[in-house]
């Protein structure tokens, strides 16, 4: 779920797996689908949390790299979890990874100016961040800088708007829907579950055997 550019593809089909990839964003879509095009067993599809539409489907469900605050509004967010907990196998597992907004609030530094070589072009990227505190919405501006190969200066702008959402939300949703086994990790590097403490909030979840009356409650009347 919300597989930008579609880096992680290949890792996984080399473990094996048989993928379908979902991301909403135009400007990524295309790169992704392309890749796809290029990797056995995987489908790829311009859709986006709320576009989960599948019954016991999958064994894994992945939302990595932060797709999950893209989903602005708090009973969207619980939506989007119920699609997940219905698209799951039983013992299929959820994972979000998306980032600790109370820890960077506590912590928050201006993002850093960032340049980096793309294809032999020097891109100077730039950031900053807006806070709607009453709404709970992070916005966050990048700005690409960098000359063409003719010598002409070019300019692309990119804006993210993520919830601040907080762990006590997520367990509160995934509790309600009747998933199971839910741990925390700090860092992809984890291979043991503890609270959290640093810049991300990493979750897995597994979904019981029996999802159970109110998992889907919210989800029933829009199929």
């Amino acid at each position: 779920m919300g597989c930008g550019p579609g880096r992680l593809l290949a890792p996984l089909c080399e473990s094996g797996w048989a993928i379908t990839a979902y991301e909403p964003d135009s400007d990524y879509a295309a790169a992704a689908q392309e890749l796809a095009h290029q990797l056995p067993n995987v489908q790829f599809y311009q859709r986006g949390l709320l576009d989960l539409d599948e019954d016991s489907a999958y064994d894994l469900i992945a939302a990595v790299n932060g797709p999950y605050p893209y989903v602005l509004n708090a009973s969207d967010r619980r939506d989007a979890l119920a699609r997940c907990a219905r698209a799951l196998r039983p013992q299929g597992v959820l994972f979000l990874e998306l980032s600790n907004f109370s820890w960077i609030l506590k912590n928050y530094r201006d993002p850093p100016a960032l340049t980096i070589e793309i294809q032999g072009l020097t891109v100077t990227r730039t950031a900053h961040h807006e806070f709607d505190f009453h709404r709970g919405i992070m916005s966050h501006h990048d700005r690409f800088d960098w000359v063409d190969a003719s010598g002409q200066a070019r300019t692309a702008r990119k804006t993210h708007h993520m919830a601040m959402v907080s762990f006590t939300e997520i367990s509160l949703f995934l509790d309600d829907l009747g998933f199971e086994e839910v741990h925390t990790f700090n860092s992809l590097a984890d291979r043991e579950p503890g609270p959290l403490v640093g810049r991300k909030i990493l979750v897995a979840a597994r979904r019981g055997q029996t999802a159970g009356e109110s998992a889907f409650a919210a989800y029933a009347p829009i199929r």
